[in-house]
């Protein structure tokens, strides 16, 4: 079921990130900017998503705004555009259905669905997919970060007969994995091609991943121009190891090391994408910004970045 949707899910995945004003509002504008600029850029897939999109700072109305506002803006650029929504990291069953009908309603392509309820056994967090897919046929991209246990509190990964058991729901087309540990994401892409796995990390990251079948993943240094992710997923294609060395030294080793190790993923999204000029990088509280000394570095390392990749463009052309 939901073969074409699964299949346009290859290669780089771009997140939508929900910039905001100083003052907190939702900033549409920097919004359309920067998805304009990386369709312009050759991206055709995108996913709201639930901590990088910050839904976790919307009320529950402003998610579906945000959901259709991206739908109809990404689909006015161009219609065959993948673009993935999402439910509310915290909700009901009851209220993820309502969501899934949104989406089905403003023709987004797959909904992602998480679950952060505590867990207590498989047929739980099962059921709660089958419910949706019974109550809206809709195809879903289950989002697989690690649960808190129902029995001692205590962070676990999902079980590898919780996997096994996913193909028991025929809308689910897609997992986006997030246990970001060799041995259960090894394990998550046994469910390709059945169900297409979407990888999280790096591109760095990716590269363990190819001989076990992965093929689609999360874009990375890529936020900041759709021209690395697509140009680095010809590369693998191709097993053009040069171009992949290059990239992943010059472009997303600067990333990685001088500023995400440092400040953390989320806070440096927000700060680079202000040092590309599409966005701010403010947040709602308790969600904090990154201060101006270390936005200065920021700025610094951006520049770096983006000078490393157009010599890589040139050189490669030449």
């Amino acid at each position: 079921m939901f073969e074409d949707v699964k299949n346009k899910l290859e290669g780089c995945i771009y997140t939508i990130f929900t910039p905001f004003t100083k003052v907190g509002e939702i900033d549409y504008e920097a919004l359309e900017r920067y998805l304009t600029y990386l369709y312009r850029g050759g991206a055709r897939k995108f996913y709201a998503m639930a901590y990088n999109s910050r839904y976790s700072q919307l009320e529950q109305h402003e998610i579906l705004e945000l959901n259709e506002y991206c739908v109809q803006l990404l689909k006015r650029l161009d219609p065959s555009n993948l673009v993935i929504v999402g439910d509310p990291i915290h909700c009901s069953t009851k209220t993820s259905i309502n969501f899934v009908k949104h989406a089905k309603e403003i023709k987004a392509d797959l909904i992602s669905l998480i679950v952060r309820e505590k867990y207590f056994y498989d047929e739980q967090i099962v059921e709660h997919y089958a419910e949706i897919g019974r109550a809206c046929n809709f195809p879903q991209l289950v989002h697989e970060m690690p649960f808190l246990s129902g029995m001692d509190g205590k962070q676990m990964h999902w079980p590898r007969s919780l996997f096994d058991k996913l193909n028991q729901v025929p809308q689910i087309a897609a997992l986006k994995e997030d246990a970001k540990e060799f041995e259960i994401t090894k394990y998550a892409l046994s469910l390709e091609p059945a169900i297409r796995v979407v990888i999280a990390g790096f591109k760095d990251n990716l590269l363990q991943y190819l001989a076990h079948g992965a093929k689609a993943y999360l874009n990375g240094i890529s936020i900041i121009d759709a021209q690395i992710g697509e140009r680095f997923w010809k590369a693998v294609r191709e097993d053009d190891q040069k171009f992949i060395r290059r990239i992943i030294d010059e472009v997303e080793s600067p990333f990685v090391e001088k500023l995400v190790r440092r400040y953390g993923w989320h806070r440096v999204n927000k700060a680079i994408l202000q040092a590309a000029g599409f966005m701010g990088r403010w947040e709602r509280r308790p969600m904090p910004h990154l201060p101006d000394a270390d936005f200065a570095i920021v700025e610094t390392v951006y520049q770096e970045i983006f000078q490393n990749f157009k010599r890589i463009q040139n050189e490669s052309t030449n």
